[in-house]
């Protein structure tokens, strides 16, 4: 590319993203930032126009076989100009001062910087569920954090090149910003969490949908702690009872599984199921206690649907967690979808 060379370059991962992506890109023209910006869409094997209409709006286009998401920020990061790379997802829209708010993150104290969301759906009732959530989350996050969605971060080239940037098995969108932000903290980068610099995000509106991610997200937890044990326990985001529930949802199916088995054979009710019932009581009170909180939060009575959502979405993410088990068992290693 010619020209002096940008201040910041806003990197954009795109699968099949024709439908997201103009909103984004028109957002990402119109930030209130007076230093020279720079925008790479990396076109990772879509079928549809995206590359097209990336063209259009006249980012820097670079194209490449399908290999996930990964894979697609390295090839963007590593193409970029400037010094500082932020990163946002395909169905994002940054709101006019993210830029801005999210590049005065960093200093010489905070090599990585990550924001919030807001929400592009709320219409759907769910998608406001979810999104109170998530806020109620951020708000108990303190100024320095374990953690950076890569939907809004940003990084110096030298805090990347520092770690060689995300690990590329992590080959489906899944546990790769939580696996990079690890290893920047260990390599001795701090993440500072700037609370104003948001995007806004289309949340999930079909519970079918959303289920299937969170199992998505129960498996890739199995990979991601093997290689990452010390954060088992949580990482600010999430806590204890986040990593309990799933857990307890699994013992629970277990539980009920050995009383079919053993049905045939006793006349009583198996000790098995009265033990699963127990676990699912504990499910569906973790997950009661976080929709009290959460609806007061936000002073809204929606987000009471975490209680149902919640306990389901515990049972996903089990079922998830026993997919990767097998991963790893087998030595079948990242979660391919």
């Amino acid at each position: 590319a010619s020209g002096p060379a940008p201040a910041l370059s806003i990197v954009i991962a795109a699968y099949n993203a024709s439908l997201t992506l103009g909103p984004l890109l028109d957002a990402c023209r119109a930030q209130d930032i007076s230093r020279p910006l720079e925008i790479l869409v990396v076109d990772d094997g879509s079928t549809d126009d995206t590359a097209s209409i990336a063209q259009r709006a006249g980012a820097v286009v670079l194209r490449q076989a399908n290999a996930g998401p990964a894979a697609a920020r390295n090839r963007g990061w590593r193409a970029a100009r400037a010094p500082v790379v932020l990163f946002t997802d395909s169905d994002c829209v940054p709101h006019k001062d993210w830029a801005r708010r999210l590049s005065e993150g960093l200093d010489a104290e905070h090599e990585v910087a990550c924001g919030s969301y807001g929400i592009a759906n709320p219409e759907s009732a769910l998608a406001r569920t979810i999104h109170a959530e998530i806020r109620w989350r951020h708000s108990r996050l303190s100024e320095t954090v374990e953690f950076a969605g890569s939907y809004n971060l940003a990084a110096t080239r030298t805090a990347l090149e520092s770690i060689g940037g995300f690990d590329e098995s992590y080959r489906a969108p899944s546990a790769e910003d939580n696996d990079l932000s690890y290893r920047l903290r260990d390599a001795g980068h701090r993440i500072r969490f700037v609370a104003g610099a948001l995007v806004d995000h289309h949340h999930s509106t079909s519970l079918a949908k959303y289920l299937a991610e969170q199992a998505r997200h129960g498996r890739w937890r199995v990979a991601l702690y093997a290689a990452h044990p010390a954060r088992a326990g949580g990482d600010g985001y999430a806590g204890g009872l986040d990593f309990a529930a799933p857990v307890a949802a699994a013992a629970s199916g277990l539980s009920i599984a050995a009383a079919l088995l053993a049905a045939p054979f006793i006349r009583v009710p198996s000790a098995a199921l009265v033990v699963a019932g127990w676990l699912l009581l504990f499910v569906v009170l973790i997950h009661v206690a976080l929709a009290i909180r959460v609806s007061l939060a936000a002073r809204a009575r929606t987000p009471l649907l975490l209680a149902p959502v919640g306990t389901l979405r515990a049972y996903a993410r089990a079922w998830g967690l026993a997919q990767g088990a097998v991963d790893l068992a087998f030595g079948k290693g990242r979660p391919t979808r």
